[in-house]
C-alpha cells in the first residue's frame, strides 16, 4: 500500500509520505541543513567585509586592512566551495534515497493490483506516475523544508547585518515583501493548471511510445508508419502547447519576483546615494547594502521557487493519490492456513459466481478435480476459461462460492504459497530481458546450475542444457527464440517451481502438431501424477485425458470420457 494520508493539507500529506524514508537518515538531513547554514553565512559575510574594505581600507588609506580583508575574502571563498561540494554530495545521496524509497513503494503497490487495472490503464500513464510524479513530490518533500530553513536563516542574518548598516534602507527594502507575497498568491491557479496539463500530455506521449513500439511489427506490416508519425506530431504539438503555457506561467511568476527585487536595488541606489551625497552614509555602506539587497532577495526567490514547485508537486501528488486509491482485489490472510504435506493437488469449485461489472462470467460453476487427474477445459472464445484460471491463481476472488485446494479455501492460503502450488504456462509466455539462466532463476532464484540444466533437459531443450546455452540471450521480447523454445523455457520454469497443479492455457495452440505433441509428451512425462488442466480448442493435440469439461453459459459441464486420438489424427 502507498502510505498516503487521506486527511490534512496536501503539503503535509507529501511531507508525511516522504518522512519514513527520511527518518532513517535524519542525521544526514540535519548535517545538510548545518552545511547549508555555513554556506549561507559564508555568502553573507563578503558585503560586510566590503564595507570595511572600502571605508576603513581604501578610503582610510590603510593598506594593512586591505590585505587582511583580501585574505579573509579568499578564505571565505575556499571554505564556501568546500562546504558546497560536501553539501551537494550529501544532498544527492539523501534525495536519491527518498526518491527510490517512494518509487519502490509505488511499484510494490502496483504488484498487488489486479489484471483489470492494467487492462484499462495505459502503460505510459503508469510510467508517468512512477517517474515524473514521484520525482516532483520527492523534490518538494526534500527541497521545500531545507530550502525554507536555509532561506529563513539567510533572511534573519541578512536582516541583522542590514539593520546594523542602515535601518532606513532596510525598511525600504522589506516594504516590498507584501508585494512579493501578493504576486505569488495571484499566480497560484495559473501555475497549477499549467503543471497539470504538462503531466497529462507527458503521460499521453509515453503511452503512445509504449503502445506503438510494442506493435511495431504490425505497424510495418500494415504500412501505417505515416499515420503513426502524424499521431506523434499531434502529441508533440499538444505537449509543446502545454509546455509553453507552463513556461509562460513560470516566467510570469518569476519575472514579477525579479522585477520587485530589482526595484529594491533601485530604491537603495536612489535613497542610499542621496544619503551618501549628503554625508549621512559612507560609500562603503551603500555598496555593501546594494549587495545585501540582492542577497536578501535570495530567500524571497527561494520561497517563490518552493511555491511554484508546490504547484507542480500538488498535481503530481493528486495523480499518485488516484493510484493509491486503486486497492488490491486480493490479499494474503493475516493468519494463513498451511496445506498438508505433501500437497496433493485436489481442486474443488463450489457454486462459484464471478463477473466483470454487469457481465456474468461464472454462474454457479461447480467441479471436482481429484488429485493427479489430467483434465481438458474447452469452451467458446470469451466463455471465461482464462478468467477461471485467474481465479485458481487467485488474481480475483469469487463473488460467491468457494474454490478449494486440498480441502482448504484459496482465500485462507498464503498468496505466495498458492501461486507456487498452482502454476500456469501460457500460450505466449512472458520471458524477461536477459539470458536463459536469468529467466529460469526468475522463478527459482536459489536453483543451482545442475537443477537448471536438468529442467531444460526434461523440457526438451537438450541443446540449451549446457553453460553456453544458459548464457544465451533471449533478446528483446524473446525475439531470439522460436515460439516452441519459448514454450519449453516456460515449461522448464514450471519444472523448477514443482507445482501440485499445472495449467496449460492454450499452450500448444498454433504449433505444428509434432511440436505440440512433443511438448504434451514432455508435460505428461514430467508431471505424471500431478493435477493438470489443459485449456484447448483442439483435443487432438493434448494427448491422453482423464476427462473433458466444457465452460458453457457460466457453468462447468462434464463431457463423456474421451478416447485417445487415433494414430491417423496424430499425423494430420
Amino acid at each position: 500500500m502507498i502510505a498516503l494520508r487521506k486527511k490534512g493539507s496536501l503539503p503535509l500529506q507529501a511531507l508525511a509520505w516522504a518522512w519514513p524514508t527520511v527518518r532513517g537518515r535524519a542525521g544526514a538531513a540535519a548535517g545538510i541543513v548545518v552545511l547549508s547554514f555555513l554556506a549561507s553565512g559564508a555568502a553573507l559575510l563578503p558585503p560586510y567585509l566590503t564595507q570595511r574594505l572600502v571605508d576603513d581600507g581604501i578610503v582610510g588609506g590603510r593598506m594593512d586592512v586591505v590585505l587582511q580583508l583580501c585574505g579573509a575574502f579568499l578564505a571565505l571563498l575556499v571554505a564556501g566551495v568546500a562546504v558546497e561540494a560536501v553539501s551537494r554530495l550529501a544532498y544527492l545521496k539523501l534525495s536519491a534515497h527518498v526518491l527510490f524509497g517512494l518509487r519502490e513503494q509505488i511499484y510494490r503497490h502496483l504488484q498487488t493490483l489486479a489484471p483489470t487495472y492494467y487492462a484499462r490503464t495505459r502503460g505510459g500513464e503508469i510510467l508517468s506516475r512512477l517517474d515524473g510524479d514521484v520525482a516532483e513530490v520527492q523534490r518538494f518533500a526534500i527541497d521545500a523544508p531545507m530550502g525554507l530553513l536555509n532561506a529563513a536563516f539567510s533572511l534573519v542574518v541578512a536582516l541583522a547585518l542590514m539593520l546594523s548598516l542602515s535601518p532606513l534602507l532596510t525598511a525600504l527594502v522589506f516594504a516590498l515583501v507584501p508585494l512579493h507575497v501578493a504576486a505569488l498568491l495571484g499566480s497560484r491557479g495559473w501555475l497549477e493548471r499549467s503543471a497539470q496539463a504538462v503531466r497529462q500530455q507527458s503521460a499521453a506521449m509515453s503511452s503512445f511510445f509504449v503502445e506503438s513500439l510494442r506493435a511495431m511489427k504490425f505497424i510495418q506490416a500494415t504500412n501505417a508508419g505515416a499515420r503513426q508519425e502524424a499521431e506523434l506530431r499531434a502529441h508533440h504539438g499538444d505537449y509543446f502547447a502545454a509546455l509553453r503555457r507552463s513556461q509562460l506561467a513560470s516566467l510570469g511568476a518569476g519575472g514579477v519576483q525579479r522585477i520587485l527585487s530589482g526595484l529594491g536595488v533601485l530604491l537603495v541606489f536612489a535613497v542610499g546615494g542621496s544619503l551618501a551625497a549628503a554625508g549621512e552614509l559612507t560609500v562603503g555602506v551603500v555598496v555593501a547594502f546594494i549587495a545585501y539587497t540582492t542577497r536578501a532577495a535570495g530567500p524571497l526567490q527561494t520561497a517563490a521557487g518552493v511555491f511554484m514547485g508546490w504547484q507542480r508537486a500538488k498535481v503530481s501528488l493528486q495523480r499518485i493519490r488516484e493510484l493509491a486509491a486503486e486497492l488490491p482485489t486480493v490479499t494474503s490472510p493475516a493468519q494463513p492456513v498451511a496445506l498438508a504435506q505433501p500437497v496433493r493437488g485436489d481442486l474443488r469449485l463450489v457454486d462459484v459466481y464471478f463477473g466483470y461489472g454487469e457481465t456474468r462470467v461464472l454462474d454457479g460453476a461447480s467441479l471436482d478435480i481429484p488429485a493427479g487427474r489430467k483434465l481438458a477445459l474447452v469452451g467458446a472464445s470469451g466463455a471465461g476459461k482464462s478468467t477461471l484460471i485467474d481465479l485458481l491463481q487467485r488474481h480475483y476472488d469469487p463473488a460467491a462460492g468457494h474454490i478449494l485446494l486440498d480441502g482448504v479455501r484459496l482465500d485462507r492460503l498464503d498468496l505466495a504459497e498458492l501461486r507456487r502450488r498452482v502454476v500456469v504456462v501460457d500460450q505466449d509466455p512472458v520471458l524477461m530481458p536477459g539470458s536463459v539462466r536469468d529467466n529460469l532463476r526468475f522463478v527459482a532464484p536459489d536453483a543451482d546450475e545442475a537443477a537448471l540444466l536438468r529442467a531444460l533437459d526434461l523440457a526438451g531443450l537438450a541443446h540449451f542444457a549446457h553453460a553456453r546455452g544458459l548464457d544465451k540471450e533471449v533478446g528483446a521480447s524473446a525475439s531470439a527464440l522460436s515460439r516452441g523454445e519459448r514454450l519449453r523455457i516456460a515449461l522448464a520454469r514450471a519444472i523448477l517451481q514443482d507445482p501440485a497443479v499445472l495449467i496449460l492455457d492454450e499452450t500448444t495452440s498454433g504449433l505444428d502438431l509434432p511440436v505440440a505433441q512433443a511438448i504434451v509428451i514432455a508435460v505428461d512425462r514430467v508431471f505424471a501424477g500431478r493435477t493438470r488442466i489443459v485449456i484447448t480448442h483442439n483435443l487432438a493435440s493434448v494427448g491422453e485425458l482423464d476427462g473433458v469439461v466444457e465452460l458453457r453459459d457460466g457453468m462447468l459441464v462434464e463431457q463423456p470420457p474421451v478416447r485417445a486420438p487415433a494414430p491417423l489424427l496424430r499425423a494430420v
